[in-house]
């Protein structure tokens, strides 16, 4: 999976890394905050998952974006 390009110099990128037991909805979570979606009956995750989300932020800079990558 390939992540975006930095566009903007003011682009800053943070990973987050989410751990934890099965089916304590660490999917859920990220699918809620990336597509803003939720499906109650999901298979547990196999393996690493990525998911990235561009956040802008004009209240800080005009041109201030933050890349978020989320990892679990």
């Amino acid at each position: 999976m390939s992540f975006p390009k930095k566009e903007a110099k003011n682009l800053e990128s943070f990973k987050v890394v989410l751990m934890g037991d099965s089916g304590v909805g660490k999917t859920s979570i990220v699918n809620r905050y990336t597509k803003n979606t939720f499906e109650s009956n999901l298979l547990s995750t196999a393996g690493v998952c990525f998911f990235s989300k561009i956040l802008e932020l004009p209240d800080i800079n005009e041109n201030c974006k933050l890349d978020v990558i989320i990892i679990f």
